[in-house]
């Protein structure tokens, strides 16, 4: 065997040993996106319930511009929440986020125009975000 010949296997085998190193490490990092994905989708959630939950406090409290800001600031999250859940999530998760959505919009137009009803559209967009983070565990 001449020493082209040896070189060339011995690059073959490097080469294999590489792409099979790559393949192992590849075929392991699938369930930890999976996962990563989902705790990142509970904590979008979890933001967007908790802003909703202090706008409900200072709706309470007569404090309506707080409130229409914490309102604003939770649709971010689901929005973010919205977009991960149409590549993958439950059945019907997508009507519920657009709904959640649609109510703290709305809250934030009652609060926007100083009425406690917005406590209760606040409250119907927190509950329809907690019935996405059960049917995410």
């Amino acid at each position: 065997m001449t020493k082209t010949k040896l070189g060339l296997f011995i690059a073959l085998g490097v080469l294999v040993a590489a792409l099979a190193g790559w393949l192992y490490g590849w075929s392991g990092t699938r369930p930890l996106a999976r996962e990563a994905a989902a705790k990142t989708l509970r904590l979008q959630l979890t933001e967007a319930r908790m802003k909703i939950l202090d706008a409900r406090v200072d709706v309470y409290t007569a404090n309506f511009g707080n409130a229409s800001r914490n309102l604003e600031h939770a649709k971010a999250p689901l929005q973010a929440a919205r977009a991960a859940l149409q590549s993958g999530g439950p059945d019907g998760s997508v009507a519920k986020i657009d709904e959640a959505i649609m109510r703290a919009t709305e809250a934030q137009q009652l609060a926007s125009k100083f009425s406690q009803d917005a406590n209760g559209r606040a409250g119907q967009a927190s509950q329809l975000i907690d019935e996405l983070l059960q049917a995410t565990r």
